[in-house]
């Protein structure tokens, strides 16, 4: 082999080492930008802000370095309106800086449900489980005399009402059905008995 050749092997393989240490020093700044960029290993816990109005609850957040977003709202008569009914994530969980915590804040305004049309339009156990399904409580069945288990009233806070009213969700009602007992119709007759003029003639 002349020095000629050897010289050019020489040089591919400087070539050859310098890419590769190129490379390697590429590779390893990328993972420490990495590493920095994404704070690896640096995580916050999410502080309770569960009860808080929306203010407090966004300065204890971005006194951790976290931001929040108002996913949606809720009815919850125990809470004050504006407070926060839920968080996520969840309080004491582990996040990286700058994450947004999403809350749930009590809208103070009890949800209202139109009532369904089930008077004398539905059976008994029908009436109950469009009820329930509405969200609505029942107390116990009052039976009057009628088709069996014929729902013939529905009854809130003691009173007769129509399909369609809105009333408080989770309302108790009270369902009036028929118990079998066929209904007794008595015919009103006048009092007065009308006679013909021609009897006293």
């Amino acid at each position: 082999m002349t020095k000629e050749k050897k010289r050019a092997i020489g040089r591919i393989l400087i070539h050859i080492l310098v890419m590769v240490v190129l490379a390697f020093i590429i590779i390893l700044m990328t993972f420490r930008w990495m590493k920095s960029y994404t704070r690896h290993g640096q995580y916050i816990t999410v502080p309770d802000v569960s009860g808080m109005y929306e203010e407090e609850a966004a300065q204890t957040l971005a006194a951790s370095g976290l931001i929040y977003e108002i996913s949606d709202y809720k009815y919850d008569k125990e809470m004050v309106e504006g407070g926060v009914i839920e968080q996520k994530p969840k309080s004491g969980s582990y996040v990286k800086e700058g994450r947004k915590v999403y809350l749930t804040l009590n809208s103070g305004k009890e949800p209202l449900k139109a009532i369904p049309d089930l008077a004398d339009n539905s059976s008994l156990r029908a009436a109950e489980s469009h009820l329930r399904a509405a969200g609505f409580k029942l107390s116990p069945t009052i039976y009057i005399d009628g088709d069996q288990d014929w729902v013939y009233e529905i009854r809130y806070l003691g009173q007769k009402i129509e399909a369609g009213t809105e009333i408080p969700e989770g309302s108790v009602l009270t369902i009036v059905a028929g118990n079998g007992n066929p209904v007794e119709h008595i015919e009103e007759v006048d009092s007065a008995t009308i006679v013909d003029s021609d009897f006293f003639e």
